[in-house]
């Protein structure tokens, strides 16, 4: 007798405790009572313009959505329980990247056990990601990074300009057994995402699941994009004279913590500060050009708002959160107005000073912030004779904005 309590106080009782219930009574009313029946499908029928708030899109893009990932998302009807709908374990996933709402809020709303709702949010992300990137952010070809170098010259006065390059911190919870590895110089943990925009603000390539600690040269250099663009294996347009005839390559513009490249220019040390008046001018041209990545990070963080806290998942699961949300940003940004309005994004005023875009007064300043440059960045001549040709043109009768010198001298 003694023993067999003893056995019973080191090991535990040989019978399993009797579960109270297989599912909560609440949890039943799901199909009738839950924010997807009811609430949902009241603001599709009665007020789109709060649907669109609720989702980030509207009920036809929805639809759309939903008609891509359903056969990734959908589970098979079974004798014991009718599964949750893929219609429902989608609005669930989005609410939650639109918001950031924990995952015990959305579950008292859709009436989905927690762990159910973390199981959702981590295979809605997943299927979104394999089932858009494809469509979303399919490679550009030659002749569409054409189309993109004309709307840079057009837009931003920046001729041969096929995209701009940066990285940001996705903040984190601290990952298990990772110590400092996730943990950047501006005192949080996180992931670095690192991608190549086009003159729309949308996402041409994207690389998530950097560690925090390393910086963007490095991560770049490592990403799959990043290694294309450095070899030269993009197929990018052939070199195309700039409006004086130069005749120059197609490139991508990045900030200073990025190399120069043939295929890569950056500004020259030193920024709007720097001594040299034509150098200066050139940089400022860059960086004109260079905000659109900046704005489309913007706009990633104002309307999926799971990144305005730290992301408190596995980290493949952030990565898929990540990934989830450029492939929704741009499928959105295709056709929706609402999404980024006009007065979203920075503009040009009359006198062509950069106007802040309303995204600026949403997002905190811990998502602005960008990586620093991290060592030295060597180049050879060639890239430093295409830079000095643009720096000649920007600073010429043909190539200077008429605003430019007062604007930069006063």
């Amino acid at each position: 007798m003694y023993e067999s309590l003893l056995k019973e106080q080191l090991y535990g009782s040989a019978k399993q405790a009797t579960r109270r219930w297989w599912v909560r009574p609440v949890l039943r009313k799901r199909e009738t009572d839950g924010a997807f029946s009811k609430l949902v499908q009241d603001l599709e029928k009665e007020d789109p313009q709060w649907y669109f708030e609720y989702l980030r899109m509207t009920p036809t893009k929805f639809k759309e959505l939903l008609a891509i990932v359903k056969s990734k998302i959908e589970k098979k009807h079974t004798n014991w329980r009718r599964p949750i709908s893929a219609a429902t374990r989608l609005a669930l996933t989005i609410r939650h990247l639109a918001t950031g709402e924990s995952k015990r809020s959305l579950s008292y709303q859709y009436l989905i056990g927690r762990s159910t709702v973390t199981l959702i949010v981590a295979e809605t992300t997943e299927a979104i990601w394999t089932s858009m990137k494809s469509q979303c952010l399919k490679p550009p070809t030659q002749s569409t990074f054409q189309t993109i170098a004309d709307k840079f010259l057009r837009r931003w006065d920046f001729p041969n300009c096929i995209g701009a390059i940066d990285g940001k911190y996705i903040r984190l919870r601290c990952p298990e057994n990772s110590g400092s590895t996730y943990f950047c110089h501006k005192r949080f943990f996180s992931v670095v995402l690192m991608a190549v925009v086009d003159a729309d603000y949308k996402f041409q390539f994207v690389d998530v699941g950097a560690e925090g600690s390393a910086g963007d040269s490095s991560i770049f250099a490592r990403s799959s994009f990043g290694c294309a663009i450095l070899n030269g294996t993009i197929e990018t347009p052939e070199p195309k004279p700039i409006p004086n005839g130069t005749i120059l390559p197609h490139f991508f513009v990045a900030d200073e913590a990025f190399p120069l490249k043939m295929n890569i220019m950056r500004p020259f040390p030193g920024g709007l500060s720097v001594a040299d008046r034509q150098k200066r001018v050139y940089n400022y041209r860059l960086s004109r050009t260079h905000l659109v990545v900046e704005n489309a990070f913007g706009i990633l963080a104002a309307r999926w708002r799971i990144f305005y806290s730290p992301i408190n998942c596995k980290l493949e699961t952030v990565d898929s959160i990540v990934k989830a949300c450029c492939c929704l940003h741009n499928f959105v940004m295709n056709e929706n107005s609402q999404y980024c309005p006009i007065n979203f994004v920075d503009a040009q005023s009359g006198n062509r000073e950069i106007i802040p875009g309303a995204w600026r007064t949403m997002v905190s300043d811990n998502w602005l912030q960008r990586q620093q440059r991290q060592g030295a960045n060597n180049f050879a001549v060639t890239p430093m004779t295409i830079r000095t040709k643009f720096l000649e043109y920007f600073n010429s009768g043909q190539g200077a904005l008429p605003w430019q010198e007062e604007y930069l001298f006063g």
